[in-house]
């Protein structure tokens, strides 16, 4: 989903390490930021990572480098972010130029945030081909806000956090899917 610089893209719903295009993914309620290195996670603003710290994150035994990152995030958001390398972005208090405001008769100040490090083009994960034989079932799981592919004989599940990752099957399985 596109990245609005002006706009919130709603509440975060999870994040994730996703091993196969080496990337963090933040999901939220109205899209998806992908970001290419750990400590881009940084410039998100500090009540964007401290509602990170809140939240699991998901398959965190596939790679102990984001599970470590998202301890010191933790640790680091209960002391009151001491380090300066996992520090967010904090907002810049900037006056509005010939602006008083009438009740104080003092001059009125804005919030200025950093753009968001994320990466411009949407990463396609790699999908595996034909495999829908011996699907039950799609669902969409509300722990991890991911879509689930269950299939019969007890095999493998298979997760998408993004619904973009869709566009890697071929034309028969996505209408299988619908």
């Amino acid at each position: 989903m596109k990245y609005e610089k002006v706009h919130s893209l709603g509440r975060i719903l999870s994040w994730m390490f996703v091993e196969d295009i080496h990337c963090m993914a933040v999901k939220r309620k109205h899209g998806i930021q992908y970001f290419m290195l750990l400590l881009s996670i940084r410039t998100l603003t500090f009540y964007d990572v401290a509602a990170l710290t809140k939240l699991n994150l998901i398959n965190q035994l596939n790679y102990k480098g984001a599970n470590l990152f998202a301890c010191k995030l933790r640790i680091e958001h209960r002391k009151g972010w001491k380090d300066e390398l996992h520090k967010p972005q904090f907002p810049i208090h900037e006056q509005i130029k010939y602006t008083l405001d009438p009740t104080t008769n003092t001059a009125c100040y804005k919030l200025v945030y950093q753009p968001v490090k994320v990466m411009d083009k949407i990463p396609l994960m790699p999908m595996k081909q034909d495999f829908l034989g011996n699907m039950a079932l799609w669902c969409y799981d509300l722990d991890t806000h991911e879509a689930v592919i269950v299939f019969k004989n007890d095999e493998e599940n298979i997760r998408m956090l993004d619904p973009m990752w869709i566009v890697n099957m071929p034309a028969a399985e996505i209408d299988k899917l619908f």
